[in-house]
Parts: structure tokens; C-alpha cells; sequence
């Protein structure tokens, strides 16, 4: 479940459980949905555009579909009195028009009125303490399920002692090879009487990239510690099961210092939304952020903004680092080929193959009724394209 997904649900088991009032489990039902605002804004010391969110509360049964909340004003006003306008450029998807970053000493506040009229505001919020990420660093590990792989940590200290509570996200992009890769294409011509022609197919289909973002909420804090020191923090595990390591892989892991208010913001969410259902245990009804409807204090507002630090790095590694001779990771699909028979009718081959789903791989020296001559495989297996993108990323080192 991604994190945009967590928040909703959760959001929306506050929402069941104020309405309902009740500390037994039970199934939530249709009626008592309310569709609720809700904001996702996070400002940083980064000087660029940035990003607020706004999307409507979905029902349970919901897990796809745009839910963003169009046409809305919003603006960030510091305590110097400048303005940031944000304008929409996705749906619910809010930019802000000109970069820039958040500055030590001052308040920021988030503004939205919406397009039925109704304004909200965010309580005053200030930058942490920033904090460097000391080391980045991959080790190759076991996990507590038994399973091998390449544990991604984190060192970072504050020697201030004012920052104490850490959020983390990462991109992995891996390069990948296609493990079914032809330097030749196969075309149907006619299949009455059957002919088939060989094309090249381009070198760039075989080697590719590709991005992923972290979905979970990776939380640290050093609050009762005897220093504000974050020491061989797992940030990511990546198995050996997953073909992302097969080649070469590179992550980039952003380190947030955020307010105590965000810190228990988030771990809220990643508490509920960890449990085996949201509604299985006594709950301490709805939680607020730091966001209120002006005209109707006691609408309930869902969200939090926050201005955070941050700090990023990024390594390298090959499998090969980690595993000399130990067999490459699965690919991310099964690349189990199949030779469908022309004979007594191509029929079979054709079918199949114009699905469009498949990509030839090699002739397979066999005729007959039950093997044809042209052995194929899926399309993803043959084609990276499929999965990824043939451009080299800008930062990407050999």
C-alpha cells in the first residue's frame, strides 16, 4: 500500500470511528462516509518549486481513481510577509510558481480556499535544525525473515542536540538487462500461405533504467538518547529475490528533520495503518493536525504542514559487489518461452504471437505438430523498454 493510500485510509478510519463511536471491531459500512479535505504540504530548505497536495477522503472499497481536489487557491506566506503562490498543474496537485526555500528564523503558513468557498489555515511552523546525513552505506545482510540481500543504512549526528526526529525516503534507480533479448524481430507477412520476415531490433531494448520511489514511512528519533546520533539506521533492504539488484543499482536516500507535532503525525499513521485492521482495538478518536477551517472551527480538517530540513546522498553498487558468484536475482516476470505449432495450420502461432503480448526469441529447429520453428516470450522479457526507459539517468556512474 503506497503512502498516499495509508493516509486516506487511515483519514478515513478517524472519520468511521468519530461518527460511530465505538471501541469494538466491526465492519465500517457505506453510510457513514464523509468525504473530507484532505492536505499534504511539506516545505523544505531546498531552493526550488514546491509541492502541496490537496485530495478528497475515499471509501474503503475504493483503491484507484483521482480523488485530488481542483481549483483551489493556495499560498504560502512566511513571516516576513512573502508570498508564495502555488498554481495546479495536476489534478489536486499544487507548484509553486517561483522557487524557494524555507528559511532559519522564519513562520510559515499555509492558506487554501477552495472552490465552493471555504478557506482553511495552518498553525505557524518554523525550519528544524539541519542535519547532515554523515554515511551512506550498503552492507550485504540477513533480514529478521531469513531472507539475503543488501541492507541500505544511514550515520548522521547533530551536534546541537535540536534535531531529534528523522523521516526518510528514498529513489532506487536500477539499470537492468533484459534476460531474453534478441538482436532480431519477427514479423508475420501472410499466414496463407505463411511467411515471416527478420528485422533488426535496436540495441536499446536491451539495457535499460528505472525509478522507484519509497512508499513506506521510514521514522528515527533520538529523543532519549544520550546524543542526537542516528548510527547504522536500516533505511532500505533489498533481497535477494529482487531483480532491481541483477546489475548495477544506485539510491538516493533524503533525510528529513521535522518537528515533534510531524513526527507524531506520522508514526499515527503508520501505527494504524500497520495494524491488522484499523478497528480492531480501542481508539483515542479523531486525531488533528495542524490545519483548522476558518469559517467552521469544528469541521474536521485532515492533514499537516510542515517545514522540514533536509539532507541527501547517494551510492552505487553492482550485485557483484555483494554476491561473486551466487546465481542473479529472478526477473520481474516469468520468461518461460513457448513454440506454438504452424502445422497443420499456423493458425495457433499467429494468434498467439498477434496478440502483441510476445517478442521472438530464437529459431528452435523443430517442426511438427506440437513445437514450431520460432520459440517466443513474453514481451517484457525481450524488450526493457517495456519496464523501463533506455535514457541514461543525468547522475548515473559506471
Amino acid at each position: 500500500m503506497n503512502l498516499k493510500n495509508r493516509i486516506h485510509r487511515f483519514f478515513l478510519g478517524l472519520v468511521v470511528i468519530c461518527l460511530t463511536n465505538c471501541t469494538e471491531e466491526f465492519v465500517p459500512k457505506t453510510e457513514t462516509f464523509e468525504s473530507l479535505l484532505v492536505i499534504e504540504g511539506n516545505i523544505t530548505n531546498e531552493l526550488k518549486q514546491h509541492k502541496i497536495q490537496l485530495s478528497k477522503t475515499f471509501r474503503f472499497e475504493d483503491e484507484s481513481g483521482t480523488f485530488g481536489e481542483s481549483n483551489a487557491e493556495v499560498i504560502v506566506v512566511d513571516s516576513d510577509q512573502n508570498e508564495y503562490v502555488f498554481e495546479e498543474t495536476d489534478s489536486g496537485v499544487y507548484i509553486s510558481t517561483t522557487s524557494f526555500q524555507a528559511i532559519s528564523g522564519l513562520e510559515y503558513t499555509l492558506s487554501i480556499r477552495t472552490s465552493d468557498g471555504k478557506s482553511y489555515v495552518s498553525d505557524p511552523v518554523v525550519l528544524p535544525a539541519e542535519t547532515e546525513i554523515d554515511n551512506l552505506y550498503a552492507e550485504r545482510m540477513t533480514n529478521d525473515d531469513g531472507l539475503e540481500g543488501v541492507g541500505i543504512f544511514v550515520d548522521s549526528f547533530d551536534a546541537t542536540g535540536n534535531a531529534s526526529f528523522y523521516r526518510y525516503e528514498y529513489a532506487e534507480t536500477y539499470r537492468f538487462v533484459a534476460p531474453s533479448f534478441s538482436f532480431i524481430d519477427l514479423e508475420v507477412i501472410s499466414e496463407d500461405p505463411f511467411v515471416v520476415d527478420f528485422t533488426p531490433r535496436p540495441i536499446e531494448k536491451r539495457t535499460c533504467y528505472k525509478t522507484d520511489l519509497s512508499t513506506d514511512i521510514i521514522l528515527a528519533k533520538t529523543e532519549g538518547l544520550n546524543e542526537n546520533r542516528i548510527s547504522r539506521f536500516l533505511v532500505h533492504f533489498v533481497g535477494t529475490d529482487d531483480y532491481s539488484i541483477s546489475d548495477r543499482y544506485s539510491i538516493q536516500v533524503n533525510q528529513f528533520v521535522q518537528s515533534r507535532e510531524a513526527q507524531v503525525f506520522y508514526e499515527t499513521i503508520e501505527d494504524f495503518s500497520g495494524s491488522e485492521t484499523l478497528f480492531s482495538q480501542i481508539q483515542p478518536g479523531f486525531i488533528a493536525g495542524n490545519i483548522e477551517a476558518i469559517e467552521n472551527p469544528d469541521e474536521n480538517v485532515l492533514g499537516f504542514f510542515q517545514v522540514s530540513s533536509v539532507s541527501s546522498k547517494r551510492i552505487f553498487f553492482n550485485y557483484r559487489d555483494f554476491f561473486v558468484v551466487e546465481d542473479l536475482p529472478p526477473y520481474f516476470f516469468s520468461c518461460e518461452g513457448i513454440a506454438p505449432p504452424i502445422m497443420p495450420s499456423p493458425g495457433i502461432f499467429t494468434n498467439t504471437f498477434n496478440t502483441g503480448l510476445f517478442l521472438f526469441l530464437e529459431e528452435t529447429g523443430a517442426n511438427d505438430v506440437e513445437t514450431g520453428p520460432y520459440r517466443i516470450v513474453p514481451k517484457e522479457c525481450g524488450d526493457c523498454t517495456e519496464i523501463g526507459s533506455s535514457e541514461v539517468p543525468e547522475f548515473w556512474e559506471n
